[in-house]
C-alpha cells in the first residue's frame, strides 16, 4: 500500500514510528517566474522608528559597523507596507533593493518543482533580507527565495547603489572585518542547514519550536508563548513534511506534555526547557 510520510492512503497510521521516519530529499529548483508588481503595495507614513529600527541598527553596529554609517544607510530609506498574506517578491525578482522589517512578520519561501514550497525561515522586525540571489537564465542576478508578508508589515527599502557607494567609503580594514563577519554569519547559516537536512521530522519540528520560541517568545508560567499564529500547515512547511506528519508529531508532543495549545498560540512548556536551550 503506498503511503507517504507513514500515512496510509485510507488516512490510518502506519510504523514505524513518528520520531523516526526519515524526510525525503527535497530539492527547491530555481524557476525562471518573472518579478510581477504588486498592486496592493501602498507607501507608509514617513516614520518608520520604532522597534524594527533599534533592533536593526544595534544588529548592524554589532558587527562593526560605525553609528554614523548605519544612520546613514538606515535612516535613508523608502518606507513601505504590505497586507497580510500579499507577496512582497517573487523568486526571479530584481535585486536592486534589500528590504528591512519594520513591524509585522514575513515569511522566506522555497518554491519547489512540484509547485509546493517550503518555508527557510520566519522573519520579524529588524531582520533583512532580498539579499540572496543566483543567476538566471539570462546569467543576471535574481531573487533566490521569494518572501511574503505573514502579518501586515511595515517595510523599509534601501537600494544596493546606496550600500555601495556607502560603503565605498569605508576603510579597508573596516571592510575586511565586515568581510569577515558576513563569512561567518554564512558559514553558521550553512552548518544550521546540514545539520537541519540530516534530521528526521520530529527532530525537525523541535528545532523549529526551539528557534521560534527563541526569537519570538514570551515567558510565562507555563513555558514559553509562541507569538506568532501557527497552524499545522505552517508547520509542515518549516519541516518539509504533510500536515498529517506535523499533525502526528504535534499530538505526540501535546501527549508527552513537551507543548499545549492555547486558544491560537502553542506553548512549549516548562518541562521541554531542552528545547529552547
Amino acid at each position: 500500500m503506498q503511503n507517504v510520510d507513514g500515512i496510509s492512503k485510507h488516512g490510518n497510521i502506519l510504523a514505524p514510528s513518528s520520531a523516526n521516519v526519515e524526510p525525503r530529499v527535497r530539492r527547491a529548483i530555481f524557476s525562471r517566474q518573472p518579478y510581477l508588481p504588486q498592486n496592493k503595495v501602498r507607501s507608509s507614513e514617513p516614520n518608520l522608528a520604532g522597534q524594527g529600527y533599534q533592533k536593526l541598527k544595534a544588529l548592524l553596529t554589532s558587527h562593526g559597523l560605525p553609528e554614523m554609517v548605519v544612520n546613514e544607510l538606515v535612516e535613508h530609506h523608502t518606507p513601505i507596507t504590505y497586507p497580510k498574506g500579499s507577496m512582497i517578491f517573487l523568486q526571479g525578482a530584481p535585486t536592486d533593493i534589500i528590504y528591512w522589517v519594520s513591524s509585522g512578520l514575513v515569511d522566506i519561501l522555497c518554491p519547489e518543482r512540484e509547485g509546493g514550497q517550503i518555508q527557510t525561515t520566519l522573519l520579524g522586525p529588524g531582520d533583512i533580507f532580498g539579499f540572496v540571489e543566483f543567476s538566471d537564465f539570462k546569467g543576471n542576478p535574481a531573487q533566490a527565495f521569494q518572501s511574503r508578508a505573514r502579518t501586515p508589515v511595515q517595510l523599509g527599502l534601501i537600494t544596493r547603489d546606496r550600500v555601495c557607494k556607502v560603503l565605498s567609503r569605508l576603510d579597508s580594514l573596516l571592510l575586511v572585518h565586515l568581510l569577515g563577519e558576513i563569512t561567518a554569519v554564512w558559514g553558521s547559516f550553512t552548518h544550521y542547514s546540514a545539520q537541519f537536512l540530516g534530521m528526521n521530522y520530529s527532530e525537525r519540528l523541535e528545532t523549529v519550536l526551539r528557534d521560534l520560541a527563541m526569537k519570538f517568545g514570551v515567558k510565562e508560567t507555563r513555558g514559553t508563548l509562541l507569538i506568532p499564529e501557527l497552524g499545522h500547515a505552517d508547520f509542515a512547511e518549516m519541516i518539509g513534511s504533510s500536515r498529517p506528519m506535523v499533525s502526528r508529531l504535534i499530538a505526540e508532543m501535546i501527549a508527552s506534555k513537551r507543548l499545549a495549545y492555547d486558544g491560537k498560540h502553542y506553548i512549549v512548556l516548562n518541562d521541554s526547557a531542552n528545547l529552547i536551550r
